[in-house]
């Protein structure tokens, strides 16, 4: 099993993939043989660098990149992965998630200005993603029905001929209906507002399959926090992250069904000190 550092935001994590891997293609690859070709003292030791008890010094991030065989872009991404994991301070923290991305080989397309019209209605997002496990030629009806709430079989049609158009889908040997990309973001500034708009309407969707599915099949929760910027920061970053990785994760499974994953962060208070505004 090929394991890339690449495909990790966690250096622990990428390790202990990494050794394990290498364990399988050879037994005498243990913490034994680590600790002898690292310079660690102990296997106790090792063990709390790869649960996070112990951070590592950019020496010993380099050794761990030769041990794992790491290529030169690799190894950046490795030594940089390290320090984002280690790093406290935010500033520096959000550089370092900066060169992240610019590293990543992301499964995640961009999507353009050009492109927003995709955006204008909330239901081209998700027939993109239908059309990425269910076999759809010109039966639009079947298509239509498919979608949470249903939409028209015009609409279906129509949404699936600017998805072509804009090069998001195409017909496949068997006429088939297929993305183009696996993986769609708009990016982290939305500002545009087509954007907005989209946004608004999914969370209105929301609100409606409170009443729509049970429980079971969704998760709404919420948390009311006191942060200060720097926090607030912070939990932008990892959400972010988390948006990037949801992406990841679903690159990896087969699809049977398309999920909507909201994020809201806004502010329920005045800023501490602040004057309100007049009446």
């Amino acid at each position: 099993m090929k394991v890339s550092a690449f495909g990790y935001t966690d250096y622990r994590k990428f390790l202990i993939d990494k050794f394990e891997a290498k364990k399988n293609e050879d037994s005498s690859f243990n913490y034994f043989y680590i600790c002898k070709e690292t310079d660690i003292k102990s296997p106790g030791h090792l063990s709390l660098i790869l649960h996070g008890k112990v951070n590592v010094s950019d020496e010993m991030a380099q050794k761990f990149a030769q041990l794992c065989n790491l290529k030169t872009r690799e190894t950046k991404y490795f030594l940089t992965l390290v320090q984002f994991n280690q790093e406290k301070k935010n500033a520096r923290k959000k550089e370092l998630f900066d060169e992240i991305i610019s590293f990543r080989e992301s499964c995640i397309y961009r999507v353009g200005p050009h492109l927003y019209k995709f955006y204008d209605r909330w239901y081209h997002s998700v027939i993109r993603a239908i059309v990425d496990f269910v076999d759809i030629t010109d039966n639009y009806d079947d298509l239509a029905k498919m979608v949470v709430p249903i939409i028209r079989p015009d609409q279906a049609k129509t949404s699936c001929a600017l998805l072509e158009t804009l090069e998001l889908i195409k017909r496949n040997d068997q006429g088939f209906w297929r993305p183009t990309q696996k993986s769609l973001d708009s990016g982290s500034a939305v500002t545009s507002i087509t954007i907005n708009n989209f946004v608004l309407s999914m969370i209105d969707l929301a609100r409606e399959a409170m009443d729509r599915f049970p429980r079971e099949e969704r998760i709404f929760s919420s948390v009311t926090l006191g942060v200060n910027e720097e926090g607030y920061e912070e939990i932008v970053t990892e959400l972010r992250e988390f948006r990037r990785k949801a992406a990841e994760i679903a690159q990896k499974h087969p699809a049977e069904k398309v999920v909507q994953v909201n994020f809201q962060v806004f502010p329920v208070s005045r800023v501490k000190g602040a004057r309100g505004e007049d009446a």
